[in-house]
């Protein structure tokens, strides 16, 4: 990987860090100013985009943030920002919260040790991508601890962070901004309401 490379995919990444934002006004703010924060950044993303994709406008510096995936598409911050909607509408404010954070922080570590380390590729020929088994083991445990942090119980925190490393692993045409905190989400509250009721 060149420096340059380098340098696009941490500032790409950086600006995940949003995510935090996006708790941090849920937390203190909630849950009502937290959605209409996030519709109110649809709304312009969504025009933005709509300049970008339709009529071929380069937005100054947000046309260098997209990967060359991403040319003719939607770019994965609005469906990152719809499975943040989500999440925060149908699950818990701790599952939402773990949710959000392990869709940005796993998928930032992901991607760098994936990078950086990556040699071993993770069922190549069955998931069709080139993901790597040290990317995926250190998004794993950096979901996990996300969870275990958030959440304080380590089997809803293990049971998120195997989901959310499925989906960014198995993932591969679908935008994982949108899978991994819906997948995540949805097991970890279902395994917290189970474990409620045990």
């Amino acid at each position: 990987m060149s420096s340059g490379e380098l340098i696009f995919e941490i500032l790409r990444k950086s600006v995940h860090l949003v995510s935090i934002l996006i708790v941090l006004i849920y937390e203190y703010l909630g849950k009502e100013v937290v959605l209409w924060v996030l519709m109110l950044f649809l709304i312009v993303v969504l025009v933005l985009d709509y300049f970008r994709l339709e009529h071929e406008i380069k937005i100054p510096l947000f046309h260098t943030m997209y990967r060359e995936k991403e040319e003719c598409r939607l770019g994965g911050h609005i469906y990152f920002a719809l499975g943040a909607v989500a999440v925060i509408c149908l699950f818990s404010r701790e599952i939402a919260y773990a949710a959000i954070l392990m869709t940005t922080l796993g998928d930032l570590v992901a991607a760098l040790i994936g990078k950086f380390y990556g040699k071993r590729r993770v069922f190549h020929t069955t998931f069709k991508n080139d993901k790597s088994l040290e990317g995926s083991g250190a998004e794993l445990l950096t979901d996990f601890i996300v969870g275990l942090l958030i959440l304080g119980n380590p089997i809803v925190a293990l049971v998120m962070a195997f989901f959310a490393t499925l989906a960014e692993t198995a993932v591969n045409k679908i935008d994982d901004n949108l899978v991994i905190p819906l997948f995540s989400g949805f097991f970890g509250q279902v395994t917290m309401l189970v474990l409620i009721h045990i």
